[in-house]
């Protein structure tokens, strides 16, 4: 795991408190910069480098990574210069660097490295930064940003192939409208161990060894492994219950609902002794909410789920798991806050929206998306690992019952919700064929590769 904050500056501060003063925290972030570029540029023809600088600690992280660079060229775009920046502007004057005096040709170019701005910036981009931006974007050279792609979640900004985030992930850049213009994440320290830099943090990017799968043991019996209940209609409700099934449940039943697999067991109503439970995939009769056996096991809501008012008692439970894509989150916070919102404002401030409805509810929020979020209280989880193909209807039923599984094999609801996006997330990232034919089936035939 690798830790997710609002913003640097605190950390910043920390390190300096422990001994580290900025100096030294710019070296190291400019050193991890110059690394970078060195281990990218060798797998391109065209190796010229060009650095685009703004103004401040950002664009003085530049200086320093120029200053362990050949053979690269920098453009000052002309905004007001901090003292960092003019320090570090000396230093390289003193190796006889020289800036570009001129708006330089891009297409020269094969590595085009984004100092401008960094955290700091609002607002909107002046229109010739604007139009600059436009023309870095369409050009095919490999964009690396520094910290945070400039101009982020504006009008116009920096699209960059990779993000180096200094000392701690952000999470601007976990929104999901970040997603394609940060391109692929990576982190640098700032010669401090990562977990001493962040220290109280509870938010947290998952990763690939994070992962946690059910282990099946020598005389053990199906029932060692969790009995599913699934309340949910058609092909939405055959699809948790594969889902669950393949995942590793030992037994799972639809509940009123006929079964497309000899796999899968029927049941009337939830009079039997289930395990745990996952409910709303497809389903139309949404009086199963009220059913007093459900009050008594974990659950899983997914999908229509969402759509009457029965749900909130359930909203009050630890170990209930909620699998809203951003759509039903919508209609679940109208319900809760009685506060219209818009799929648009989510998406646009995911993370203030999930915290603000976990700080308010203990259950466990999923809250699905490019970069899918796992919520409960003050502690969150990001899983940014998921393909676009992905976005198939039948997905989500697949991973209610991947949780419903693991929540029937004794792990913890919140447990659950993170180990099932995440391998959710990582079988979709496996599948090596044209993403367009991807699908549910496919997802849950891929679980066998986890």
């Amino acid at each position: 795991m690798k830790a997710v904050v609002k913003q640097s500056t605190n950390l910043d501060l920390r390190a300096v408190r422990l001994g580290l003063d900025e100096l030294i925290l710019m070296e190291n972030a400019g050193i991890a910069l110059a690394k970078l570029i060195k281990k990218e540029r060798k797998k391109l023809q065209n190796k010229r480098v060009l650095f685009l600088l703004g103004g401040g600690n950002n664009a003085a992280d530049g200086l320093v990574a120029l200053r362990h660079l050949k053979k690269a060229k920098a453009y000052k775009m002309g905004f007001k210069e901090n003292a960092m920046f003019l320090k570090q502007e000396q230093i390289l004057k003193n190796y006889g660097f020289s800036f570009l005096k001129k708006e330089p040709k891009i297409k020269r170019y094969g590595v085009i490295v984004d100092c401008i701005f960094g955290s700091g910036f609002k607002g909107n981009l002046d229109a010739k930064t604007a139009n600059f931006l436009k023309k870095i974007n369409q050009h095919k050279a490999l964009k690396i940003a520094c910290d945070i792609p400039t101009a982020l979640g504006s009008e116009v900004c920096f699209k960059a192939d990779i993000t180096l985030s200094m000392g701690a992930f952000k999470e601007l850049l976990l929104e999901d409208f970040a997603k394609e213009f940060v391109g692929k994440l990576k982190l640098a320290k700032l010669g401090i161990s990562h977990r001493l830099f962040t220290h109280k943090t509870k938010s947290y990017l998952l990763e690939k060894k994070d992962l946690t799968l059910i282990k099946r043991k020598a005389g053990t019996n199906k029932g060692d492994y969790g009995h599913i209940a699934v309340v949910g209609n058609g092909g939405a409700a055959n699809l948790a219950g594969l889902g669950a099934l393949n995942f590793g449940a030992g037994l799972v039943s639809l509940v009123k609902e006929k079964s497309n697999s000899a796999l899968l067991m029927q049941k009337e109503n939830l009079n039997f002794n289930f395990n745990a439970a996952a409910l709303g995939m497809g389903l139309l009769n949404l009086e199963l909410l009220k059913d007093e056996n459900l009050s008594k096991k974990p659950l899983v809501l997914d999908a229509n789920a969402f759509l009457d008012e029965a749900i909130l008692p359930f909203l009050q439970k630890e170990d209930v798991v909620l699998t809203p894509h951003p759509k039903e989150f919508t209609r679940l916070f109208k319900m809760c806050f009685k506060q219209d919102l818009n799929v648009q404002d989510l998406q646009k401030n995911r993370f203030f929206y999930a915290q603000k409805f976990t700080q308010t509810y203990p259950c466990i929020l999923v809250l699905k998306g490019a970069n899918t979020i796992i919520s409960q209280k003050d502690e969150c989880f990001i899983v940014n690992l998921g393909c676009a193909n992905l976005a198939k209807g039948g997905s989500g039923d697949v991973l209610a019952g991947m949780i419903a599984a693991l929540l029937g094999a004794g792990f913890s609801p919140l447990k659950a919700a993170k180990n099932a996006v995440l391998a959710h997330a990582l079988t979709s990232k496996a599948y090596r064929f044209n993403a367009n034919s991807f699908d549910a089936l496919k997802l849950i035939k891929g679980l066998k590769c986890l």
